[in-house]
């Protein structure tokens, strides 16, 4: 979501006349575009506004200006604890700060700056803001806010300009991306991804992150029938005990959920499983882990993205005790991975001698082999030339937990 809210921001800048994207030595204003999901992220972010102090500190008329959910969370005291910050702003209300940096810079602006073709060939596309969830770890509701779908029409329309300018794979957004609905007709994400496949020259669509309770057989059709969509899935589940995702308010159980990617597999061939997984969680046994180690074996996903579980204030958790000891967190976020990385690798490997197809996006540095994805999601390296933006067949001939090989 930040990667999409970066580059919206960018065309915002381009149309008041600032050029976006310049080399930090030659910029005069910096956007740190944050994130609050995690302490880490916040720790980072900290660290970031420090090395962008010293570069402020360089040359006079520099600036420095934060958005993103750390802005959100806390407001106008980060320009008390950070004094090197020049402007916080909301980034899903920016006017404002755009008013700010147009009549700051005004006597060098000379009209919009026009955005190149450039060599993007994928893009994130936002088409539902903020959760209606309250998972009792999650702050995004907090800094997101409540759920505000787009319309269909302007969602379509940016996925045709950014065709335009070279993307030829869109992933649709939302933190519950799974409960869209256009403002206006009421279509779901069924409907608009049936919208969003009729954009001539976009070549593959995708979409994050579902809520379990929301992949509806709808959903499961559009991505088994529609050309442009990959079949590829993220449901975040977290935890594999019933009793954990109780405390978490998931408002789901364990075999709902494997109900649910039951019906998935067997409506789409070759389906790709990922989730979300979070070890530590406030009270987690070793019992409530152990269920979940017993999940990744059971549903085998292809991958599997996990965290240790971080306090945030604000959030209903942040009043329980965080009573899993750091060093038990770590030991179950290691057991989890060598678990996974076992079962990706069993995965890929029964992959060899299938046929993929690569949407080429650059090559490696030292042998120049170009690589890409398969409409899976699967990072692929392939043993023969091939240009950037090229939809490359291929014939898998190896496999690592992390990649496929194909020639």
């Amino acid at each position: 979501m930040n990667t999409a809210d970066t580059g919206q921001l960018a065309e915002q800048f381009a149309e008041i006349g600032l050029v976006p994207g310049v080399a930090l030595p030659e910029a005069d204003l910096a956007v740190l575009v944050t994130c609050a999901v995690r302490q880490h992220a916040e720790d980072k972010a900290a660290s970031k506004i420090g090395e962008l102090a010293l570069w402020k500190r360089e040359r006079g008329g520099r600036a420095i200006a934060v958005t993103g959910c750390m802005a959100a969370e806390h407001g106008p005291a980060l320009l008390t604890r950070f004094p090197a910050i020049d402007y916080v702003f909301d980034v899903r209300e920016p006017d404002g700060f755009f008013a700010r940096v147009r009549e700051l810079y005004a006597g060098a602006l000379e009209g919009p700056v026009p955005l190149p073709a450039g060599d993007q060939l994928c893009a994130y596309v936002p088409v539902i803001h903020g959760c209606n969830e309250m998972c009792t770890y999650c702050i995004v509701p907090f800094v997101r806010g409540r759920e505000r779908s787009r319309a269909v029409a302007d969602i379509v329309a940016e996925v045709g300009r950014l065709v335009a300018r070279g993307v030829r794979e869109v992933t649709l957004l939302g933190q519950n991306v799974n409960s869209y609905e256009d403002p206006r007709s009421a279509a779901d994400l069924a409907a608009l991804m049936a919208e969003v496949d009729r954009v001539p020259g976009l070549w593959r669509q995708r979409f994050l992150t579902s809520h379990p309770r929301n992949a509806s057989p709808r959903l499961l059709a559009a991505i088994a029938e529609l050309p442009t969509v990959c079949e590829q899935l993220h449901l975040p589940v977290q935890s594999g005990s019933d009793s954990c995702l109780g405390r978490m308010k998931r408002e789901y159980r364990v075999a709902d959920y494997e109900r649910t990617l039951e019906a998935a597999r067997a409506r789409v061939p070759g389906l790709a499983l990922s989730t979300d997984i979070i070890v530590g969680f406030c009270g987690e046994t070793e019992a409530e882990f152990l269920a979940t180690l017993r999940l990744l074996e059971r549903v085998a996903y292809d991958v599997v993205h996990v965290q240790a579980y971080s306090p945030r204030p604000g959030t209903a958790a942040w009043r329980r005790p965080d009573d899993v000891p750091l060093a038990v967190k770590k030991e179950r976020l290691q057991q989890v991975l060598a678990l996974q990385r076992t079962i990706s690798e069993r995965r890929n490997r029964a992959l060899v001698g299938t046929a993929v197809e690569v949407l080429v996006e650059g090559h490696g540095a030292d042998d120049g082999r170009p690589y890409g994805r398969t409409r899976q999601g699967r990072v692929t390296w392939l043993g023969r030339p091939a240009a950037v933006g090229e939809l490359a067949p291929g014939t898998v001939t190896g496999a690592t937990a992390w990649q496929l090989v194909a020639a």
